[in-house]
């Protein structure tokens, strides 16, 4: 099971996301939801950065992304954070056996 953890501030912005693990769906190459989950996580990290939104960290290995957003951001880095996150949701509804998602 893929756990994605949010870490959202005081104020309910986005400041950290943490995945950790495999779906389980199928076996490594064809296994959808991971595909889908590192298809989402990727576009968001891309867009921040190739739009210089904001000076994002990350760290990524297989089966595990860790990335801290500061909360001094602009606003574009909300709009896709915000999509990730609808995204992540819908993959969670059709496929909730395989992905968990905790917001602390």
């Amino acid at each position: 099971m893929i756990c994605f953890k949010v870490k959202r501030s005081s104020e309910g912005k986005i400041v950290g996301l943490e995945v950790k693990g495999h779906a389980g769906y199928a076996e490594n190459g064809y296994d959808i939801v991971c595909a889908a989950v590192s298809t989402a996580c990727t576009m968001a990290i891309n867009g921040i950065e190739a739009l210089e939104l904001a000076d994002i960290t990350y760290k990524q290995d297989d089966g595990f992304l860790a990335c801290e957003i500061p909360e001094t951001r602009k606003d574009g880095a909300d709009v896709l954070l915000d999509s990730l996150m609808i995204t992540i949701r819908e993959i969670a509804k059709q496929y909730k056996q395989y992905l968990l998602i905790v917001e602390v």
